[in-house]
């Protein structure tokens, strides 16, 4: 911040304004007062004038100004001379709650992409989001028409204040999630739509029910002949069901997918932390897609484990999961998916479902045990020192574990899984652990060995919906395909497993015995 920002803050803060949408407005209270002037200059030396110009201005769009003439006064000498986007960007740049700012290496990247395709007609949605690099964004193409869309009023002013007199650009007080831009194509359009979101009325079915699908389905259909769409979606959008998986029949059906990139880990922050991706689709047909991750490099956005697959062998996939693609172990993975190795879908043989939600203040000394992550250490489960509740049996039956239970961590650093044995006490699943029961067809020491197999596990890692912080969707992991073979023969796949863990734990306690005893025995020459 420069010292005129915090003075004119602070000039704020003292009168009570200090929420960002109340900074928001009064700023742009004082750039439409400011705007205004330049038809009535004298005005500026004249104070009361000044306050019933602003009146007259801006309370039809910003309603009350919220104290009197003497503030508004100082309010204006504050912030007359500050940029209006350097302003916006520094109160919501860390906005955990509330609007996504993207950053200015991919607003780059983006300029750089408009550069390379040229494009004759241009849209930018929910413009507001890419105010760190929208003026670069706009300044490339002096002679092209540009297209803003915003869905909240002050945004709406505050593009058209800072944008409406240049004459290519045009804003758009729209939503995205919605019928929209009635007859409008676009050669290029960009996208970073809210993520997880349920719009009330929509106005239009659409495919899939979140915010992230309406929206890619929505530009799609805003593509001219030959257009292209950037857009942000988070990670569910490559494989999660619910509609998702007819969106992505109808863009492999009707678009051509062009690339796919994981964006860095914490562009979004503090925003949001989920794993996301930018996706190009394309009007025209493709035979090859490039896929990667984005890395940021000294300068810009810089492209890791880059790879070109045929779009044949793209659309021979269920899903988008690159990461499976991309994987260090991707000969295995592609070896387990092409084999004629019998599978089935874990919803299809087991009943899946999330652990109960339990807070911190919540436990005490009670009748019922909570399975936590920090119970599973190398694939066993401790059961000393669980936390408890207290709680009636039947308000948490549907979360008891059962004999031969798969629990898999669903948050955290680490991927853990392990098999529930009988215990002679009611224990329940925390929200942090998604419980597999097997059906007749498969064991839970079956599913247990093939969770923390490389191929297990490089698959539980495309199904991440987070970052560092892990966070998978039991919904998700109900897709997961294991490997299917006869109740036999998975029978004598555990014995075999056991049997040389377990020879592998008595070797290693030997090997730590006689290791303690020789330190023993040369610690005790020296005394």
């Amino acid at each position: 911040m420069t010292i005129n920002f915090d003075a004119a803050l602070n000039v704020l803060y003292h009168r009570q304004i200090s929420s960002r949408e109340q900074l928001l407005k009064e700023m742009l209270r004082v750039k439409m007062t400011f705007m205004a002037l330049e038809e009535n200059p004298n005005i500026l030396s004249d104070q009361e004038k000044l306050f019933q110009l602003m009146k007259k201005t801006t309370e039809d769009d910003l309603g009350f100004f919220p104290a009197d003439r003497a503030d508004f006064i100082d309010i204006f000498e504050a912030l007359k001379d500050i940029d209006l986007i350097d302003f916006a960007l520094e109160i919501y740049q860390n906005d955990r709650m509330g609007m996504i700012i993207s950053p200015a290496y991919l607003n780059q990247y983006i300029s750089e992409r408009i550069k390379k395709l040229n494009p004759k007609k241009i849209l930018i949605t929910e413009a507001e989001k890419h105010l760190s690099g929208l003026r670069e964004m706009i300044e490339l193409v002096p002679g092209i028409a540009v297209t803003l869309t915003t869905q909240y009023k002050p945004m709406y002013i505050l593009l058209q204040l800072a944008f409406g007199k240049i004459e290519n650009v045009r804003i758009r007080f729209e939503s995205i999630y919605t019928g929209c831009l009635a007859g409008e194509k676009y050669d290029y359009i960009y996208s970073l739509p809210a993520f997880g979101h349920r719009p009330d009325e929509p106005g239009k079915e659409f495919l899939t029910r979140d915010s992230d699908g309406m929206a890619m389905e929505n530009m799609l259909e805003h593509l001219d002949e030959k257009g292209t769409l950037d857009i942000i979606v988070p990670a569910k959008i490559t494989f999660a069901g619910m509609g998702y998986e007819k969106l992505r029949a109808y863009i492999t059906g009707n678009y051509c997918v062009e690339s796919i990139h994981i964006l860095p880990e914490g562009t979004f922050r503090p925003s949001t932390a989920i794993k996301t991706y930018l996706f190009s689709i394309s009007t025209e047909k493709k035979t090859k897609i490039e896929i990667g991750t984005f890395e940021i490099g000294k300068k810009a956005f810089e492209i890791k484990d880059e790879q070109f697959i045929s779009t044949k062998e793209f659309l021979s996939h269920e899903d988008w999961r690159i990461e499976l693609l991309l994987a260090e172990d991707d000969e295995n993975i592609q070896r387990f998916k092409s084999s004629n190795l019998k599978k089935a879908k874990l919803k299809d043989i087991a009943e899946v479902f999330r652990g109960k939600s339990i807070l911190k203040k919540d436990t005490s000394l009670g009748n019922i045990s909570v399975l936590n992550i920090s119970n599973i250490e190398n694939g066993e489960i401790d059961y000393r020192g669980m936390d408890t509740i207290n709680e009636e049996e039947r308000k948490v039956k549907r979360y008891e574990l059962s004999a031969g239970d798969v629990v898999l961590s669903c948050r955290g650093t680490a991927i853990k899984s392990a098999v529930f044995k009988a215990r002679d006490q009611i224990i329940i699943a925390s929200a942090n652990l998604i419980v597999i029961r097997p059906k007749e067809k498969v064991k839970g020491e079956f599913i247990k060995i093939f969770l923390e197999s490389p191929v297990g596990l490089a698959i539980i890692k495309s199904f991440q919906r987070g970052t560092t912080i892990m966070n998978i969707n039991h919904a998700d992991i109900m897709e997961m395909e294991i490997p299917l073979v006869s109740i036999n023969k998975q029978q004598e796949m555990i014995e075999q497993y056991n049997r040389e863990l377990n020879a592998y734990k008595e070797t290693v306690k030997k090997a730590e015995a006689r290791w303690s005893n020789i330190k023993d025995t040369i610690y005790n020459e020296l005394t």
